[in-house]
């Protein structure tokens, strides 16, 4: 066991931690005391193996109670009439006739989040802090209600006449401000006159905005396994990190240390890409795991970035334990750990190690759409009840094309050069053609995917037999080392 990484021995108890404060109810400062006691019978004790007991206990304790402080207290059961302070916290978009953002309210004095509709009659704009009198429903049931409330939603606010909203102002913070940088990116993709379709695919894989995406569109891409395109992932950012590098190898950085500056600048144009595109959760997640990786990769193997994915997925976790109940933060982690895991034995496996540049290049994008792919099949067959079988082939593909939207797209709307319309126009704009037509193809072949849902005990078996399969190459990796030294 001293040859498994830290992290990855830590993180099965926070896991724990964060099951068990959505079974039990229990009071959080019983929970503190305990943890604090259990984490000084564990340092004191810390040469025996009681305090190794004492250590895990208290890492289960404080996990738990970070899921009870950060698990919403409010759960709206019945529709109500109420009013309520009410704070705009992301860009309004059309949709029918509801006028459609998020929304922060103030309720039993405490900040909760809400979903808002309003009537398009009535003009909302972000940051807006004003009074909202409205029709406070439940969340849906099913798995988007349950995904809601994972994310901290406690329900749908509707606002149907002008009169209902009392404007009292603007604030402004740092989420408000990337978010308004967001919709400035947005209004200069729209001067590229794109399609409605391509325009609103650019805009979900560039910065994130996926409110224009039809529902239509939205199942052709789920059914032919490539919805993982249309919301912004550790792809995107690590296609951009791509551009980045691109452009460091013309600094004069060299030395034994020149991969790890370059990192360096790629993870910090990460961070400001995650500030564009509106520092969302799920955008944030995938920056933060970018970078870790990034960091891991620098400065070890395979293995070791393992050890340190595990490390950014335990802190984002006490961070905000929803993640675990969110199926995006869930494909995501998958997919990351499944690249980390397969890429390098792939790459040796089909020869990428070797050969030109755009060769290696072209060899790593079809083996990190394999390794995602095949590492989320099992949740995205449980979570949704569909397999995609074309999704395999197609993936490889439809990331080239990918890799063209968010490259030429971040190139657009880094350079304020109206000159550049027409190039951006035909290059991005017709990736983005292409895509959907590949896309909408692949999604109306008869055996595109297969309708199975799979129990959660088996995708449980699935990931289990993974992480074994992990840590037993790690172990035995260290032992065959260690006898070929000896």
């Amino acid at each position: 066991m001293r040859h498994i990484p830290p992290f990855l021995k830590i993180l099965p108890f926070v896991l724990l931690g964060i099951l068990l404060g959505r079974a039990i109810d229990v009071a959080v400062w019983w929970v503190v005391v305990g943890a604090v006691v259990c984490s000084l019978l564990g340092y004191f004790w810390r040469k025996v193996w009681a305090g190794e007991l004492y250590t895990a206990l208290a890492i289960i304790l404080w996990a738990l109670c970070a899921s009870l402080i950060r698990t919403p207290q409010i759960i709206i059961t019945d529709p109500s009439i109420v009013t309520l302070p009410t704070t705009i916290t992301s860009t309004p978009y059309t949709s029918g006739r509801w006028q459609r953002a998020d929304g922060k309210v103030v309720v039993e004095g405490k900040n909760h989040k809400v979903l808002l509709n309003a009537d398009t009659t009535l003009t909302l704009s972000l940051g807006e802090v004003g009074s909202a009198r409205g029709y406070l429903r439940p969340l849906p049931e099913g798995s988007y209600g349950k995904l809601m409330h994972h994310r901290g939603y406690i329900g749908t606010l509707y606002i149907s006449s002008p009169t209902d909203w009392h404007s009292e102002g603007r604030i402004t913070n740092l989420t408000i401000v990337a978010r308004k940088a967001q919709h400035t990116l947005s209004e200069r993709i729209d001067r590229l006159g794109l399609g409605r379709n391509e325009s609103a695919v650019v805009k979900a894989m560039l910065i994130g905005e996926r409110g224009e995406i039809e529902r239509s569109q939205r199942e052709e891409y789920s059914r032919a396994g490539a919805s993982h395109l249309l919301a912004i992932s550790g792809l995107h950012i690590g296609i951009v990190a791509m551009l980045v590098w691109w452009l460091c190898w013309f600094l004069p950085i060299t030395g034994r240390r020149g991969h790890i500056v370059r990192n360096i600048i790629a993870s910090i144009v990460m961070i400001l890409y995650a500030f564009v595109a509106g520092l969302s959760p799920s955008v944030v997640r995938a920056t933060v795991m970018f970078v870790v990786a990034q960091m891991a990769l620098a400065y070890g193997t395979s293995k070791s970035s393992v050890g340190t994915l595990a490390g950014a997925l335990t802190m984002m976790l006490l961070l905000n334990p929803n993640n675990l109940y969110d199926i995006s933060f869930q494909l995501s982690a998958v997919a990351v750990i499944g690249i980390a895991i397969g890429f390098q034995p792939a790459m040796e496996l089909l020869g990428g190690e070797s050969g030109s540049r755009v060769r290696r290049t072209l060899i790593g994008v079809v083996v990190v759409g394999i390794c995602s792919t095949l590492a989320t099949l099992p949740l995205v067959a449980h979570t949704f009840g569909t397999m995609s079988l074309v999704g395999i082939f197609l993936n490889p593909i439809v990331i080239l094309t990918a890799e063209i939207i968010v490259l030429g797209g971040f190139i657009w709307v880094s350079l304020p050069f109206g000159w550049l319309a027409p190039v951006a126009r035909v290059v991005v704009g017709g990736a983005a053609w292409l895509q959907n037509r590949v896309v909408e193809y692949a999604a109306n072949l008869s055996w595109s995917a297969v309708d199975i849902a799979l129990p959660k005990w088996v995708v449980v078996v699935c990931y289990v037999a993974m992480g074994a399969g992990v840590l037993y190459s790690m172990v035995y990796t260290k032992k065959r080392k260690w006898r070929v030294e000896s």
